[in-house]
C-alpha cells in the first residue's frame, strides 16, 4: 500500500511537470494506449477474455474514470501538488454517499463527523484573499475542479463495486483505457495536440508506468490487507505529494495546507476505519483502475 501511494504521487508529479507543455488530454491518451496494451498482454497471458458481461456498465465506469483523471491532471497543473492530492483524498467521503444512494450500503455512524471534517479541511484550502475581498473566481477554479474529480472518482469506484459482481478484475481494469482512449483523442484534438520532445516522451512513459505500478500495488495491497488497515496508506500519498511538490517544484507548505490536510486525512481515516462485521462484511471491491485513488 505504501508503494502504491508513492507511485500515485509520482504520477501526479509527472503530470504537473508536463502541464505547461503537453495538454492533459494528450497525457491521458498516451497513458491509456500504453496501459491498454499492457492489460491486453496480461489478459492474453492469463487466458482471460477482454469481453465483459455488462459492457454498458464498464463503459460508464471508464467514462467516469476518464473525466475524473482529466479533472485531477487539470487541477494538478494549476495549484500546489500537495493541495491537488489533498482534494483527491476527499473521494472516500463522496463514495460513502453514492454507495448509500445506488448500492444501498449504509454509510455508518462515522460518516457525519467524517463529512464535517472533510468539509472543514477543504474550507481551509480555499485561497486566501486580501481582507474585505473574496477569492477571485480564477483562484477557486482549481479547487472546484479538484473536488469534481474526487466526486467523479467516487462515482467510478461505486460502479466498480457493482461491476465486480459479474466481471473479472483484469477485465474491469482494461476497460478504463479502452473507454478513455476515444474520449482523450477527441479532447486532444479540441485542446490542440503538441508534439512531445524526446524528453517529454520519456515523462509520458514514466506517468503511464507510475500509474500502472500504483494500480498494481494497490490491487495487491487490497487483496492482502483488510480494508480498514489499507485506508491507513492514504496519508502516505499526501505526504509523498507534499514532499515531491516541495523538492521538485519548490512549493511551500503553509499552515492552512497543514491544517486542511490534517482534517481531510482524519476524515478519510474515520470514514474507512469502521469496518464491516458479521453478515454485512464484504471483501474489498477491486480498485477503480485509472481513477486516481490515493493520488
Amino acid at each position: 500500500m505504501a508503494l502504491s501511494a508513492f507511485f500515485f504521487a509520482l504520477m501526479a508529479a509527472g503530470a504537473k511537470l508536463l502541464g505547461g507543455r503537453v495538454p492533459p488530454q494528450e497525457v491521458i491518451l498516451v497513458r491509456g494506449v500504453l496501459n491498454a496494451l499492457f492489460m491486453l498482454c496480461l489478459l492474453r497471458r492469463r487466458g482471460l477474455s477482454w469481453r465483459p458481461r455488462r459492457p454498458g456498465l464498464l463503459v460508464l465506469r471508464g467514462a467516469l474514470g476518464h473525466f475524473a483523471l482529466s479533472c485531477y491532471f487539470w487541477s494538478v497543473a494549476r495549484q500546489p501538488l500537495a493541495t491537488a492530492v489533498l482534494l483527491q483524498q476527499v473521494h472516500p467521503v463522496f463514495t460513502a454517499v453514492l454507495a448509500a444512494w445506488f448500492l444501498s450500503e449504509k454509510p455508518g455512524k462515522r460518516f457525519v463527523p467524517a463529512f464535517l471534517l472533510a468539509a472543514s479541511g477543504v474550507a481551509l484550502l480555499v485561497p486566501r484573499a486580501a481582507p474585505g475581498t473574496g477569492p477571485a473566481p480564477a483562484s477557486l477554479a482549481p479547487l472546484v475542479v479538484g473536488l469534481l474529480g474526487a466526486l467523479l472518482s467516487a462515482a467510478a469506484y461505486v460502479t466498480v463495486r457493482d461491476a465486480s459482481r459479474t466481471e473479472h478484475e483484469e477485465t474491469i481494469v482494461l476497460w478504463f483505457p479502452l473507454t478513455s482512449i476515444p474520449l482523450a483523442t477527441v479532447g486532444t484534438l479540441v485542446e490542440g495536440p503538441a508534439a512531445p520532445t524526446p524528453v517529454e516522451w520519456g515523462w509520458l512513459v514514466f506517468i503511464a508506468a507510475a500509474g500502472q505500478l500504483g494500480q498494481l500495488f494497490l490491487t495487491r495491497g487490497l487483496a492482502r490487507v483488510p480494508a480498514g488497515r489499507a485506508t491507513l496508506a492514504n496519508p502516505l500519498t499526501v505526504v509523498f505529494g507534499a514532499l515531491l511538490g516541495w523538492v521538485a517544484f519548490a512549493e511551500p507548505i503553509g499552515i492552512a495546507t497543514l491544517a486542511g490536510g490534517a482534517a481531510i486525512v482524519a476524515a478519510v481515516l474515520l470514514a474507512g476505519g469502521g469496518g464491516a462485521s458479521g453478515a454485512d462484511a464484504r471483501p474489498p471491491a477491486p480498485p477503480a483502475a485509472g481513477v486516481p485513488r490515493g493520488a
